[in-house]
């Protein structure tokens, strides 16, 4: 998108002028001029905004709203006034960008492009304008974007024509008429800008970012491609000498990113920083000036950050737009940084038109190479904290790191990486400047652990899978022949272990572990169960377009898919039909097609009456038309099958609603079992369809009336020592504890979320536990 007008350009050196010459002594901030809300002038939601200056100097805002597109004029900033309003079709995509006096607004809405004639302001606010759809044989109704460049070249992207690539017309000459030139239609394009004869392009649906040559306007060549830093690119822009462009992913805590493109066939990430790690905040729209990132945040409203070296982006200013803090759409979309008297405007979906005064400072930096106290070997993924500092900033493969603050003063920096000593050191940084700090770290010397896996009767179970979880790393292994694996350990303190085999039970607890353990061992009991911890073999089929199975931590959707996993179970995975981490529930759930999640094979063949056991939901917002769309549960033994079918709903998805469903084998080979979950989202109907599969077993019947469920429980840790709890239980559920032969040693009464049971005064041995008729299997070491 280009700098307001030919006229604006002309301010455009004296204001880089006004900002060289702001004295760096105190903190950039963003300050508040006012605010113009949208919902009491015309009760629509704003979308992009863009600047406009007229001959006499008057700046203006042009708002792209859901139900058309406002100019404002910003004579005095504190008091905006409309001075044009041009109704349009409902659409929450509105952006406009200008060239002279004209601006061009294109949406998604079946309403082409809009072009107005601002060159009566400020004389006149009765303004003309057209609808432009393409000329005869390339005619397009709607695209996400547009962009004119300073030379008077249109750039449409995203319209529904071809792949959505970009159209490029000249308006130079003809501005209310523009003219064909040529296109780049390799992929979709969401987003986009050009200065000379280059063209930087975000390609949102395919994760990465282009570089296309467009020295000859009719005939663009591709120069370059890279994937972005979440892989979701919705924004570009380069950087004012064209060295280096800068990206948004948007999707919750994505990043801004930095990359070198001075050999545009080897682009190279420089840097990435976040606004709010961790609270799922969605960048949207950054530009470049002066050097300085002025981006537009959903959530956290407009931020600054010092781009002076690129391989080290600081924020050093923000205001918030958005009283609220979601993990959506809502807040800041748009931003506007090129106006000569050098405010900022900022487009808030809800909350209107902001105007906020800038004072760009730059940041204090500092830098440095860490390095092996012993060996001297530089050392790589060093976490460098600076206490008051959110961002993570890691040394590079040469040991190098570049972190930073808004402001000058005396600060506590933590140098920390698995299996070093952590080392905190207080530097003194100044804005402007940048400090160096080398650091050695000294190496811990780390101690085994081993790790052994028996069954009841001491027999060494071979493959199991063993994880051994510290807040600081993640150890994974597999028992050998001997039931065995060794760990190097760095961390005298809490271990979370998980150790699990198909046809066993998996064991979760958490122990304190230090150089005189030695030896941990672990017995598995036997039993089909999965709770989706490790990979024991399920396998993903089917010809779903997106949305097919997949295993991880469930990332919750609007308004559809539920935030994690089933939290009665060992670890945090589920099976989820589409995964990606994206708010919006449209995005990546299943479509056209189906999707078949299946078990491996069970016998079955020792248990009297074999029930499978499972925790799932299910939504379907099944659209016009017959409702086509389930999720089948597909019990077979390789020739025989019972089917189980849930029908669409609507509901937001939760475990708790989810089962446990008790499904039986009757009537099937015991011997020779398998689960399948099939998801379907067939052709004819728009639907949103999510399915999620957590916490599988198989448990032994004993008097549960097969059409209904219960809160079902868990017992931890199993095996045990003498005590062992209960939880996910109703409180005032009574509990029996039998003995192997069946008969009854105690009863109670489940009187606490996570109910203590002491088995002490029993020697060890098998036992069983029954709540509310489910009964299971428990082991007293």
């Amino acid at each position: 998108m280009s700098l307001t007008s030919t006229y604006s350009l002309k301010f455009f050196l004296s204001f880089s002028l006004i900002i060289s010459l702001k004295a760096l002594l105190g903190q950039a901030d963003l300050t508040f001029v006012s605010q113009t809300d949208f919902v009491a002038l015309h009760n629509t939601g704003l979308n992009d905004v863009w600047g406009y200056v007229d001959e006499q100097g008057n700046e203006y805002a042009i708002v792209g709203t859901e139900d058309g597109t406002s100019i404002m004029n910003l004579s005095d900033p504190a008091n905006p006034v409309e001075v044009f309003w041009l109704p349009g079709t409902n659409s929450i995509w509105r952006d406009p960008s200008v060239f002279g006096d004209y601006a061009y607004i294109s949406t998604e809405a079946e309403q082409g492009l809009t072009i107005i004639d601002m060159s009566p302001l400020p004389e006149s606010n009765v303004l003309n304008s057209t609808i432009f759809t393409g000329e005869p044989g390339l005619e397009w109704q709607s695209a996400h974007n547009c962009h004119v460049d300073a030379a008077g070249y249109l750039y449409i992207f995203g319209a529904n024509f071809g792949e959505g690539g970009v159209l490029i017309y000249d308006v130079n000459t003809t501005p209310m008429t523009p003219t064909f030139v040529g296109a780049f239609d390799n992929w979709y394009v969401h987003d986009g800008v050009a200065f000379g004869d280059t063209l930087y392009l975000a390609h949102v649906n395919d994760g990465f970012l282009s570089i296309v040559d467009i020295s000859d306007p009719s005939s663009p060549q591709l120069l370059g491609t890279k994937i972005s830093a979440d892989s979701f690119t919705h924004n570009i822009w380069p950087s004012d000498n064209r060295e280096v462009v800068y990206t948004t992913d948007e999707l919750p805590d994505a990043f801004i990113a930095a990359y070198d493109i001075t050999d545009v066939t080897n682009i190279v990430e420089l840097d990435r920083v976040q606004s709010s790690p961790g609270s799922d905040v969605i960048p949207h729209n950054t530009f470049v000036l002066n050097d300085y990132l002025v981006t537009s945040y959903y959530a956290d409203g407009i931020t600054i950050h010092d781009a002076k070296y690129p391989y080290n982006l600081i924020e050093v200013a923000s205001y918030d737009t958005y009283p609220g803090q979601t993990p959506t759409y809502d807040g800041s979309w748009g931003a506007y940084a090129y106006l000569p008297s050098g405010i900022i405007l900022a487009s808030d979906r809800s909350e209107g038109l902001f105007v906020l005064q800038p004072n760009y400072q730059r940041a204090a930096y500092l830098e440095g190479i860490v390095t092996n106290q012993v060996t001297n070997e530089p050392i790589d993924n060093v976490d460098v904290d600076i206490v008051g500092n959110d961002q993570e900033e890691l040394s590079n493969s040469i040991g190098f790191y570049a972190t930073g603050m808004p402001l000058s003063g005396t600060y506590n920096v933590t140098y920390s990486k698995v299996g070093y000593e952590p080392q905190t050191i207080s530097v003194s940084i100044s804005q402007g400047d940048v400090s160096a700090q080398d650091v050695q770290l000294v190496p811990i010397e780390p101690f085994g652990l081993t790790i052994k896996v028996e069954d009841l009767f001491g027999n060494p179970i071979q493959n199991a899978k063993i994880k051994l979880v510290h807040s600081l790393i993640t150890y994974d292994g597999e028992s050998n022949v001997f039931g065995e694996d060794v760990f190097a350990l760095f961390y005298s303190e809490l271990h979370s272990i998980y150790v699990g085999k198909w046809g066993f039970l998996t064991y979760c607890d958490e122990i304190n572990i230090n150089p005189t353990t030695n030896t941990l061992t672990i017995v598995l009991l036997q039993g089909y169960y999965d709770d989706f911890t490790f990979d024991f073999g399920w396998t993903v089929s089917g010809n779903a377009v997106t949305g097919m199975w997949e295993r991880g931590v469930p990332n919750p959707t609007d308004n559809t898919v539920m935030d994690g996993d089933f939290d009665g179970d060992c670890g945090n995975m589920a099976y989820v039909t589409g995964n990606a981490d994206n708010p919006d529930a449209d995005f990546d759930d299943l479509d056209d097609g189906n999707t078949i999640l299946s078990s491996p094979i069970m016998d079955l063949s020792s248990y009297s009456d074999a029930r499978i056991n499972f925790k799932s939901d299910f939504f379907c917002n099944h659209g016009p038309g017959a409702i086509d769309d389930t999720l089948n549960v597909i019990i077979s033994d390789g020739i025989n099958l019972e089917v189980i079918s849930f029908g669409p709903q609507s509901e937001e998805m939760n475990w708790s609603d989810g089962g446990p469903y008790y499904v039986s084998i009757f009537g099937l080979n015991s011997s020779n079992i398998s689960v399948s979950f099939q998801v379907s989202d067939l052709a004819g109907n728009p639907n949103i369809t999510e399915a999620a599969v957590d916490l599988f077993e198989v448990v032994e019947y004993s008097g549960l009336n097969e059409q209904s469920y219960y809160s079902t429980y868990f017992v931890t840790p199993n095996p045990f020592q003498d005590i062992f709890t209960v939880s996910a239980s109703s409180v005032g559920s009574l509990y029996s504890i039998k003995s192997l032969n069946g008969a009854i040693l105690m009863n109670g009464v489940i009187n606490n979320d996570e109910e203590q049971i002491d088995l002490n005064r029993y020697s060890s041995g098998i036992y069983f536990i029954s709540i509310n008729g489910i009964q299971k299997k428990i082991v007293k070491l």
